[in-house]
């Protein structure tokens, strides 16, 4: 290789040396304000939540671009409403829809249920004792509207219904209950935790590293 042409390879490895360290720069920029955020939850009393439970949700926005209506899958949710204790403490809310707006959180899109079998039993005195099956039903869903509507804004609404009926034992239904419920659902961020990411200088200075090594081997075959 000439002397006029050495100063040209040196620059133009200076030159990728800079770049390559200005797209690990910007993306680690972007990367940084990627968070975790997590959510508490509730509908006023349109549901009954066992005291000392919290329903809560958390999701990752690091895949938001804020442009139109975004959907996102939670990583985490427990749901503390609408079970019968019996057959568990709470509905799992892992992998259900979340709605954003321009960037912003605006609630779920789920639904769910639970059932619940019981046989009971009494005696009036002197009378023989009395059995009786009550079948037990809840199913609710949360639905969210995203999209602000003329002046309105935007709204998670919780709808539920529960159903029993209590049978005897020969299989005739002695009564029914239902009733309905609804409510708006309201949001609270109570935590935005950071997801961890290379610090930019050492990302940056790894890359520098490797190209001076690139070009000291580039130097030594040339001298030999």
């Amino acid at each position: 290789m000439s002397q006029k042409q050495r100063p040209r390879l040196g620059s133009a490895i200076a030159t990728t040396i800079l770049s390559l360290c200005s797209s690990v720069l910007l993306v680690e920029v972007d990367k940084a304000q990627a968070a975790l955020l997590t959510y508490t939850f509730d509908a006023g009393n349109a549901f009954y939540s066992p005291p000392g439970s919290r329903s809560f949700l958390k999701v990752d926005n690091s895949s938001l671009t804020g442009i139109g209506i975004e959907e996102i899958a939670i990583s985490e949710g427990r749901f503390y409403g609408y079970t019968f204790r019996t057959s568990k403490e709470y509905q799992d809310l892992a992998g259900v829809t979340a709605f954003f707006y321009e960037g912003d959180f605006r609630g779920l899109n789920t639904s769910g249920g639970d059932d619940w079998i019981t046989e009971v039993s009494y005696q009036d005195p002197g009378e023989p004792p009395v059995w009786f099956i009550l079948d037990s039903r809840i199913s609710w869903f949360i639905e969210t509207f995203p999209v602000p509507y003329l002046d309105a804004p935007p709204v998670s609404a919780f709808f539920g219904y529960y159903e029993q009926y209590t049978t005897n034992r020969d299989g005739r239904t002695e009564r029914t209950d239902r009733n309905f419920y609804n409510g708006e659902f309201s949001y609270t961020l109570v935590d935005t935790e950071a997801e961890p990411v290379p610090e930019p200088l050492t990302a940056g200075g790894t890359a520098l590293a490797l190209a001076g090594l690139t070009w000291l081997k580039h130097k030594k075959k040339m001298a030999a």
